[in-house]
């Protein structure tokens, strides 16, 4: 079967204030996501309904600057950026791991050797692998492209179906309407293997990347901009 989206990685400065600001800014609610140990980041959720969500991440260990190995490649184009955040990585899913082990054969690499591991705050870790992985293999965020995931427990744990926290005003949301990517369609076609309409992805022509995606909303549609790593 086709893959779908999963979730889109904001790249930020500060994971507290750039979650605050999508909230205030767009009334989608947001909920803390933990943390990812190996990689010294921070998590905020973003649910945008139809099983996808934003990922914000942002550094949380002030050591890790002084150690450029334990620095996430987005983190400097993020300072860079005028809003402090960037759009960093677009995720797809898959429902089996053969499903995910295809697709990294056809990229002439393998599934990640270990699986990701995020701790939540309120107990259980998530588990999940992705792909293409491999030392032949570039790393696919890197170049404005999409890679894929499989989920231990998507069903129960899923980032996309956890509670946000309450505010006053937030919109329900019904999905993403639409993503505008960079390149052609047929770059990305070739890259997944699939049709780009199946994932509703539009194209502007310009570098590799994600632009912008359009959640469907109770209070109609909006439209979350940030600028592409690949920028």
């Amino acid at each position: 079967m086709a893959a779908v989206l999963d979730h889109i990685h904001m790249g930020a400065n500060n994971v507290y204030t750039t979650a605050h600001d999508i909230t205030q800014t767009y009334k989608i609610g947001h909920y803390d996501g933990g943390f990812m140990s190996s990689i010294t980041v921070g998590h905020k959720a973003v649910p945008l309904g139809g099983g996808v969500y934003i990922e914000i991440e942002s550094l949380i260990d002030p050591f890790a600057t002084s150690d450029l190995t334990k620095l996430p490649w987005w983190y400097t184009k993020a300072l860079a950026a005028p809003e402090k955040a960037i759009w960093s990585g677009l995720c797809l899913r898959v429902n089996t791991m053969e499903e995910l082990g295809e697709i990294a054969k056809r990229h002439g690499g393998v599934i990640s050797p270990r699986a990701g591991r995020r701790t939540r705050p309120d107990g259980p870790g998530v588990k999940f692998w992705s792909a293409p992985s491999g030392p032949k293999v570039v790393n696919a965020w890197e170049t404005g492209r999409p890679n894929w995931y499989c989920w231990e427990d998507r069903l129960y744990v899923h980032p996309s179906g956890q509670p946000v926290i309450p505010a006053p005003g937030l919109v329900d949301v019904q999905g993403v309407s639409w993503l505008e990517m960079g390149g052609t369609e047929q770059e990305m076609a070739d890259w997944l293997g699939q049709h780009p309409d199946t994932l509703n992805m539009k194209f502007n022509g310009k570098s590799l990347g994600l632009y912008a995606v359009a959640v469907k909303t109770d209070m109609g549609e909006v439209v979350i901009r940030r600028r592409s790593a690949t920028e």
